[in-house]
């Protein structure tokens, strides 16, 4: 099985705690995919020119990925700075560098139809280009719009086989997260999954919705589990496995983040 990430790479600095680690949501779920058994993974994404960026390329190649879709540019590579209070990830400031504006290089749509699955971010680049990669039905298109319910980038669901939404905030709000879940389903043939935090999951199909449970753990930092929930999800999905099941990996990886300081990686 071939999987292949693009758009989103960031240096997450814990400013406090003077540590800093590899991340973004496109990198990371193809690195977390990367270790899964049976599955090639790979990614696409822009750099800066910088240490940051030396820094991220170094910190794939420890990790046996492969780095030649790592496009570097002249500036600075993106930063998330990061504090933590009581287990939880709080974003104080975000630096794009040369992530803004940054156009996906047409020569490279090609390749992507090689996969079996591709899956973007809805804070990468190259989603103007879905409808054309979705030619034929084929690759498998997964799509992460974080927490935004509103974002012009909506627009892609009709394309997509997966699309994941954060939606613990609904949660903390009082608003049903089942109800948005099922708007949002009327949108796209697909799949439509949203991870809650500590509160589970929930899958619909169209017909059915299926509620999945987070495994308990003493968390260090929640940064990445809903990535890894991501990665694991996709990766059993594309093995052949049901949706409970998917979910059941999805959760499990997502435990396994949460125990340590960082997505991946760092130093």
């Amino acid at each position: 099985m071939r999987l292949i990430a693009v758009g989103d790479n960031c240096i997450d600095s814990y400013a406090e705690l003077g540590r800093r680690f590899p991340g973004g949501n496109a990198l990371n779920v193809a690195v977390y995919a990367h270790r899964i058994p049976g599955v090639e993974a790979d990614y696409v994404g822009v750099m800066g020119d910088d240490e940051a960026g030396d820094f991220m390329v170094d910190q794939m190649r420890r990790e046996g990925m492969r780095t030649d879709g790592v496009i570097r540019l002249h500036g600075e590579s993106a930063v998330t700075t990061i504090l933590i209070r009581g287990g939880d990830r709080i974003f104080a400031n975000y630096v794009e560098g040369v992530q803004k504006d940054a156009k996906f290089p047409s020569k490279l749509l090609p390749k992507l139809r090689t996969y079996d699955l591709v899956h973007f971010s809805v804070w990468g680049f190259g989603r103007n280009h879905i409808p054309w990669i979705k030619r034929g039905n084929r690759p498998l298109l997964s799509f992460d719009f974080s927490n935004q319910l509103q974002h012009d980038a909506l627009s892609v669901l009709p394309h997509l086989d997966y699309s994941f939404f954060s939606g613990k905030e609904l949660v903390t709000k009082g608003i049903d997260p089942e109800k948005r879940l099922r708007e949002l389903k009327a949108r796209t043939p697909g799949l439509v999954v949203m991870t809650l935090g500590e509160h589970g999951s929930l899958v619909y199909d169209g017909d059915r919705l299926y509620k999945g449970r987070a495994e308990p753990v003493e968390v260090v930092d929640t940064l990445g589990a809903g990535d890894s929930y991501i990665a694991s999800f996709l990766c059993a999905r594309l093995k052949g496995a049901p949706i409970p099941a998917a979910i059941k990996e999805g959760h499990r990886a997502a435990a396994e983040t949460c125990r340590r300081l960082g997505g991946w990686g760092g130093t």
